[in-house]
């Protein structure tokens, strides 16, 4: 079990990720990450172009809650969390100092969560009784 962050007032889901270049896996970070199933897309932050070598390989429209919109470019990373490893995951940057964990990587998750006790368990396989 995972432990729910106080450093958020509702406490919030967040664990530590890992991302690195797609070409070069020595260039990698453990980053500390908001689990957000409100965002459709990950976002990291955008200190972390320069240290892992990113560049640009895309872009594309993002839309706000409040229904304002901008063109952002995406990046394409590698993305460890626990036992998910995704090879190529594309993600925008974030002015944030932790990475937005959004739906696009959530939605491959089985996440079990226990709100009285501030605990979630999350895993590649489905929970069994």
């Amino acid at each position: 079990m995972n432990r729910y962050s106080t450093t958020f007032d509702p406490p919030a889901l967040c664990l530590d990720v890992t991302i690195s270049n797609v070409l070069n896996r020595r260039k990698r970070r453990t980053l500390y990450a908001l689990l957000d199933t409100g965002a459709d897309i990950t976002a990291i932050p955008s200190a972390q172009v320069d240290l892992l070598g990113l560049y640009e390989i895309d872009q594309l429209q993002l839309e706000t809650v409040e229904g304002t919109s901008s063109i952002r470019y995406t990046y394409a990373v590698r993305f460890t969390l626990g036992d998910l490893v995704i090879p190529r995951l594309e993600v925008i940057l974030t002015g944030l100092d932790l990475v937005i964990v959004g739906r696009d990587v959530l939605n491959q998750l089985y996440l079990q969560l226990d709100g009285p006790q501030q605990q979630f368990t999350f895993q590649t396989t489905p929970f069994t009784n």
